[in-house]
């Protein structure tokens, strides 16, 4: 598996879980396309098979994510599942210190804390950007900063949302994003592991 289609599936990712209107149909067909595996591609086909239309997907992302009437929500927010508070120190240090090894700075008006899952997607797909066109030199760097992003974050942060959507009757879509998302981080770990 390509890293360069990898960084593509976490961008794809982090706008998925981030932007509650995100219209990815085009762009996950055109992944779709040059997957060649299938535990990435059977969850990317069921994403676009069942795309929400236009209005439907903020209110289905609304209740799973933001404000539930008759359920849970499933929290996108890393210390909230780790620690089950907003801006836990234990989990927003390591992270902001990836960040900063990495030279990543949130915008200051964005508004949603480092820890958000859409954002440590897009953290990992521009870590595996530096891998494949960044500095040489700095190679080691960026592959060693995407394991524990891997490894310290998004493994244990997304088993638990993972587990958490099927309670809540999250659409397909949003369950196929979840599976998605799971399957990534093993094929990205198998990729890192030939540099």
């Amino acid at each position: 598996m390509s890293l360069a289609l990898l960084a593509d599936l976490a961008q794809i990712l982090a706008e998925a879980f981030l932007e509650p209107d995100a219209d990815l149909k085009e762009g996950l067909g055109q992944l779709l396309d040059g997957c060649t595996s299938p535990s990435l591609a059977a969850p990317l086909g069921r994403m676009i098979e069942h795309t929400l239309p236009g209005g439907d997907q903020p209110v289905e992302y609304a209740r799973l994510f933001l404000q539930a009437r008759d359920t849970d929500i499933v929290h996108l927010f890393e210390s909230v599942q780790a620690r089950g508070h907003h801006m836990a120190p234990e989990v927003l240090e390591p992270l902001k210190a990836i960040y900063d090894e990495a030279d990543i700075s949130l915008q200051e008006d964005l508004g949603i804390p480092p820890d958000h899952l859409g954002l440590e997607f897009a953290c990992l797909s521009y870590l595996l950007d530096q891998v494949i066109e960044g500095d040489l030199a700095e190679r080691d760097r960026f592959v060693e900063l995407a394991r524990r992003l891997l490894r310290e974050h998004l493994r244990p942060f997304l088993q638990v949302v993972a587990e958490q959507l099927p309670q809540v009757q999250a659409h397909p879509y949003y369950l196929a994003a979840s599976e998605l998302a799971a399957a990534l981080l093993p094929e990205t770990e198998k990729a890192l592991a030939e540099f």
